[in-house]
């Protein structure tokens, strides 16, 4: 008769006993107790601190990053003092919680499951235009004005019609974009900073540019986008987004989200951990019944791989 022990990963299949010297024996018990150690090593997430709110909890626990992490977080979350950053909101500062999620998730931002994009695949980037305007216009010390209004005229959206010239100046500028360089690394100016968000198409094409060609408009919402969210729980309208299409290839290190890149009030109120956006709750109706969208992160994308045209939506 020979002995089986198993564990939940492993199983060990050992000599009948009567082969087995005493000492040989003493050994094969100590090995048994360290897989029992191992096999229980893995223990449940420690108790929600009462700093941390409940959807918040549940979210982390769905997560797919290592268990350990999400401990180290829930303990820097019970030991945050809420005394010494109780400046908080009204101050402009941050709230205790967010202060120690924020310091916590800060060396973070690298990490995720690998993801394959499909060959030839192209995705979508939407962001608040002033933003990415006020982005391009620190990095390449431009004007914020004059890096609106190219936008606005490669749009057709200026309040006085655009001339031939002023179009013209607004391709060219565009052009420019895609060669720049950043000042600061030498390296292709980027349409973000290092995590880039970018959402993949539902189709069987897998190209993204069909979600900007049909129904663009309800994207911001779609795509849960942080801009969106105020107390009152009504969708600001007139907020201008910038939509483009990026090629599969210039999408590098591409990976799941996790906690710790969506923001404090992100994860809190919008992210899902499942890799698909989860659309505002009270956006219109006919954009939130089409639900949210299959999402990845990666390093930042140089302008070069964006497909033209970039669209501006209004909500």
């Amino acid at each position: 008769m020979r002995t089986t022990f198993h564990t939940p990963h492993l199983v060990m299949d050992f000599p009948p006993c009567r082969e087995i010297p005493v000492e040989t024996g003493s050994h094969y018990l100590k090995v048994i107790r360290q897989l029992k150690d191992i096999s229980e090593f893995h223990l449940p997430l420690i108790e929600k601190p009462e700093i941390l709110p409940e959807r918040f909890y549940q979210k982390l626990s769905a997560d797919d990053i290592d268990e350990s992490i999400k401990n180290q977080f829930l303990e820097a979350c019970a030991g945050c003092d809420c005394e010494t950053l109780a400046h908080a909101r009204d101050g402009g500062g941050e709230s205790p919680i967010e202060a120690a999620y924020n310091e916590f998730c800060a060396d973070l931002q690298t990490a995720g499951n690998p993801i394959s994009l499909s060959e030839g695949e192209r995705l979508g980037r939407v962001t608040n235009l002033r933003g990415a305007a006020a982005y391009i216009a620190k990095g390449l010390k431009q004007s914020l004005g004059d890096v609106l209004e190219k936008f606005f005229w490669l749009n057709d959206l200026s309040p006085t019609p655009a001339t031939p010239s002023q179009i013209s100046d607004a391709r060219d500028w565009l052009e420019d974009l895609k060669q720049a360089t950043d000042p600061n690394t030498g390296l292709p100016f980027a349409i973000s900073p290092p995590v880039c968000w970018l959402f993949r198409s539902k189709h069987d094409n897998n190209d993204a540019n069909d979600d900007m060609l049909n129904g663009a408009e309800c994207l911001p919402c779609r795509l849960g986008l942080p801009d969106l969210l105020n107390d009152e729980q009504i969708l600001e309208t007139g907020l201008d987004f910038l939509c483009m299409i990026v090629s599969a290839s210039g999408a590098k290190n591409v990976r799941s989200s996790n906690f710790c890149h969506s923001g404090y009030l992100g994860v809190r109120d919008i992210w899902e951990p499942d890799g698909s956006t989860a659309p505002i709750p009270y956006g219109p109706p006919a954009c939130v019944e089409q639900g949210g969208l299959p999402e990845v992160i990666c390093d930042a994308v140089s302008y070069v791989h964006v497909v033209e045209p970039i669209r501006i939506v209004r909500t």
